[in-house]
């Protein structure tokens, strides 16, 4: 079957975390999400942790894919007050001019469910999609298009390679795992021991291939 080859490389996190997966092509944006999710330390994936937002962004096509319902329902108001709006904007005072033009600029953006919409197009298209996870800490990835295979033998995805481990949640963004890893990995460290300990109970863990190829063969497409 037809299938994707791309890279997961997280942005401003040292030394860079990247993963090459081999992706099935009828792979939607929520099938890459959860990628994303197997091949991290995030839980994010899992049913009870649904309350975890994330996006894919695509300006080059003015489009944003989100599980964001409250952007998906507020775009759709949008389309459909159009005009309303835009007046509403666009007549503010002077004062709120500038904040007014970036939201009218925001509400423009088109939003999908990322159920609803497969990634192969849109990768293939533009090369790289920006992901970000989680609001709060804004973790950032670039998925990277590599080449498109005509011949993938399974329904589900496949680590063929990378390097470093990924980040556990609640650590502050890359700037919090970025001090993370200093002590994690300096034995000298007065905190070294107890933050080893505190990681492993948080289900932090090395790189470990085959561990996430087993994750990965949960995912059905």
């Amino acid at each position: 079957m037809k299938a994707y080859r791309i890279t997961i490389q997280m942005q401003q996190v040292h030394p860079l975390m990247w993963r090459e997966v081999i992706v099935p092509g009828a792979a939607t944006f929520m099938d890459l999400h959860q990628v994303i999710q197997k091949v991290s330390n995030f839980k994010g994936w899992a049913l009870d942790q649904a309350g975890q937002l994330f996006e894919f962004n695509i300006p080059e096509e003015n489009l944003r894919v989100t599980n964001d319902e409250e952007a998906y329902l507020e775009h759709k108001v949008y389309q459909q007050n159009r005009e309303e709006i835009e007046k509403r904007h666009r007549d503010a005072t002077e004062e709120f001019q500038a904040f007014n033009e970036s939201r009218l600029k925001a509400l423009e953006t088109a939003v999908k469910k990322p159920e609803a919409l497969h990634m192969g197009y849109y990768l293939e298209k533009h090369q790289s999609i920006e992901y970000v996870y989680d609001y709060e800490e804004k973790w950032q990835f670039i998925v990277g298009y590599v080449e498109t295979l005509e011949d993938y033998k399974n329904n589900y995805p496949t680590l063929l390679d990378g390097a470093e481990a990924a980040p556990i949640e609640n650590l502050g963004g890359a700037e919090g795992y970025n001090r993370f890893l200093e002590v994690y990995h300096d034995p000298s460290h007065p905190d070294h021991e107890n933050l080893k300990t505190w990681a492993k109970n948080q289900g932090f863990e090395e790189y470990d291939p085959a561990s996430i190829n087993q994750k990965l063969q949960e995912i059905k497409i």
